[in-house]
């Protein structure tokens, strides 16, 4: 029987109706609760809950993702909304993140010196073939960037901003510790942004929270499309064991 691939979405669906009507099953694990949604071939984590209300900062991202392992799952995909640093990166967009800066609190699961030391990094071969399949579906999807995870749940200043800029792409509150957590569970994870808006500080008009959720809203047509060429192509994309 072939695993099913592991999927965790969050802000962008928050205005989909694609998921909304499918049974969502809370599962304990030893982090906390998870709340996922199996589909044909893929189990969804919703990575905010299934209500939607846990702020970025308070997501156990263990429990997601733990969740996902012990039903089965070997590589998993995140789809996150983020900011754009750049402004040739204008809201709408897709990238697919090549590497991640998180110099905040990184989470970890280990608990003394005779545990391993990952080298973080999304996975490659995951990441190629995320890339092919949501190509040869007509999506246009830039392949290199740099994700810069902040804390949240704010918006960052524009002094923040301006220090990020030079080194990454685009700013969000979650791929780099589900990147981080995945690889010391011994999960294959790379993830996919949305670009929702520009970051405080970078293009016009300026950046508001009424505004980040209306193009959210806007983006969400996209962002299924995205979930739907990931599930028809799940057993292309998961990673051998």
């Amino acid at each position: 029987m072939q695993q099913p691939m592991g999927i965790i979405a969050g802000t962008s669906f928050q205005f989909s109706g694609m998921t909304k009507d499918l049974p969502v099953q809370t599962v304990p694990t030893p982090f906390g609760n998870a709340d996922i949604i199996t589909l044909a071939g893929a189990v969804l984590a919703l990575r905010h809950g299934k209500a939607g209300d846990i702020p970025a900062h308070r997501v156990s991202h263990a429990a997601n993702l733990r969740a996902l392992k012990d039903a089965g799952v070997r590589s998993v995909i995140g789809i996150q909304s983020v900011g754009s640093l750049k402004q040739a990166l204008p809201p709408g967009s897709l990238l697919v993140p090549h590497d991640y800066i998180s110099l905040g609190s990184v989470p970890t699961l280990f608990e003394d010196n005779r545990d391993p030391h990952i080298v973080p990094a999304f996975d490659a071969g995951l990441r190629t073939s995320l890339i092919r399949v949501l190509t040869a579906r007509g999506l246009a999807v830039l392949e290199q960037g740099i994700y810069w995870q902040t804390t949240g749940p704010r918006f960052e200043t524009r002094a923040e901003i301006h220090l990020m800029a030079h080194f990454a792409d685009c700013v969000g509150m979650t791929a780099a510790s589900e990147a981080t957590l995945a690889q010391e569970m011994g999960l294959a994870y790379c993830c996919i942004s949305s670009i929702d808006n520009y970051a405080h500080g970078i293009g016009q008009p300026p950046l508001t929270e009424a505004m980040f959720h209306e193009v959210v809203r806007e983006n969400t047509q996209k962002m299924e499309t995205v979930l739907q060429t990931i599930l028809e192509n799940a057993g292309d994309l998961i990673c051998p064991s």
